[in-house]
Order: C-alpha cells, then structure tokens, then sequence
C-alpha cells in the first residue's frame, strides 16, 4: 500500500473541494472549519494506518470524507478494509471511486487515487480468483497401501497350486500302479494300503488346489486393490479385505 498520496496533497485535496452539489452556500468560517477538522481527520488517520491500527484509522477517513468528500480519502478506507479482510466493503469502495467521474481540471491526487482504486481492485480480484481455484480444486487420491500382502497371498497360492499338482500326480501314479495289479476290477489284497495312501494323496491335492487357488484369486485381488492406504467410502475402493482359507474351503470378506 502507498501512502505517499496524503503527504505532499492532504492539503490540496481539502482546499480543492467543494460543498455538495444543491447544498447552501455555507459561511467562510463554516467552511475552514470544516477543512481544518477534516484535514486533522486524515493526518490522524494516516498515522494510525502507519502503526497498523485499521479499524481506527478507517473511521478517521471516513469521517474526513464525510467533511469533504474526496477519492484520496475513498482508497484509502479501501485499503483499510482489505487489511481488514473485509474485501467485499472495500471492493464497494474502490468501485465507488472509479464510479465518480473526474472533472478536466481535477487535481493530480485525484487523479491518482482513480488510478490507484482500478489497479487495487483488479489486483484484489485476481487474487480472489486464485483462492477461490486453489479451494475448488478436487482432493488429491488417497494413498494406496503396499503391495507386500498381496505379493504374499498370491506366493501361498502358488505354493498351494503346486503341492496340489504334486500330489495329484502321486495319488494318479500309485492308482495307476495299483490297477495294473488288478484283474476283472478285483485287485489284490495286499495293494490295500497303497490305494488308502492314493485316496489320501488325492484328497491333499483336491484341498491344494481349492486353498492354492483361493490364494492366488485373494493375492491378485490385493495387487489390484492395495487396501489400507486411507480410502474410505467416498474413493468406492476397498478399505479392508479379509481371507480365510483351510482344507478344502475358501472365504473372502471384503469391507467398505
């Protein structure tokens, strides 16, 4: 903010105004009397905005400017607003200013306070602009969680798989075996405890492959949904997923 307007034209901008329009003419002394209390209005004023007293200093201009009405006065209530944070006042001030025209011999304060209210107020407005952006702009996505649990599932899923493959093999092998022993489906006593040993096998490789590949379908869904890196309901992902796996059964929970 510049304050350099009061110094050297506090008391040209007084002395150049005139009565509102329509107004009677007032007496000389009427008149000097209200040029001195406004000018000590805007001196007070100015030293208050100097040490950072707005409020104070907002009402010393405005009462100046109720005296004498002038644009030098109307920036500066203006700028005293903003420090304020009250930008919708002093937004209706600076448009004030530029809504006042200027005579051809207005003097050069005035002149410069019209300048000064139309850069002010579009240096406020873009500002305003670039917060309202920066407000309105969408929430970064929730972290993803890590990759590690998945990676795991899907490791016991293909061990699962492959002692499934093994054993089926064993239990078809023996089987196999057994049968060539056999004749007219009557097979040999003796080969009893090899067929209860392929049962056995069989009913490890059927369970195997029911857990093997209930891990590898648990494992890709982790990979592809990472929960537990802050989604909640509003992303729609998975917050939380459960597995349970035994022999020969399977269970997913998932949570949102």
């Amino acid at each position: 903010m510049r304050l350099r307007w009061l110094f050297p034209f506090a008391t040209a901008f007084l002395f150049t105004l005139a009565p509102p329009a329509g107004a009677a003419e007032p007496r000389a002394s009427s008149v000097q009397d209200k040029r001195a209390l406004a000018l000590e209005h805007a001196h007070q004023g100015l030293d208050a905005y100097r040490e950072g007293r707005f409020e104070e200093a907002y009402e010393h201009f405005r009462e100046a400017q109720a005296l004498f009405p002038a644009p030098t006065l109307l920036v500066h209530m203006a700028r005293c607003q903003r420090r304020l944070g009250k930008v919708v006042e002093a937004k209706a001030l600076y448009e004030e200013v530029l809504a006042q025209p200027l005579p051809k011999n207005a003097p050069p304060p005035f002149v410069e306070a019209r300048h000064d209210a139309e850069r002010e107020l579009s240096e406020m407005e873009a500002k305003l602009a670039a917060e309202k952006k920066v407000t309105e702009r969408p929430a970064p996505a929730p972290p993803r969680g890590s990759i590690v649990p998945g990676v795991i599932t899907l490791g016991l899923g293909a061990v699962g798989l492959g002692v499934g493959t093994v054993t089926g093999a064993l239990s078809m092998a023996k089987v196999s075996d057994i049968r060539s022993r056999c004749q007219d489906e009557h097979c040999v006593s003796a080969d009893r405890a090899a067929a209860d040993q392929a049962r056995t096998l069989g009913h490890v490789s059927t369970a195997a492959f029911v857990v093997g590949g209930a891990a590898a379908a648990a494992g890709v869904l982790l990979l592809v949904l990472r929960p537990g890196g802050g989604a909640d309901k509003t992303t729609g992902a998975a917050k939380d997923l459960r597995v349970s796996v035994g022999i020969g059964r399977a269970e997913f929970e998932l949570r949102y």
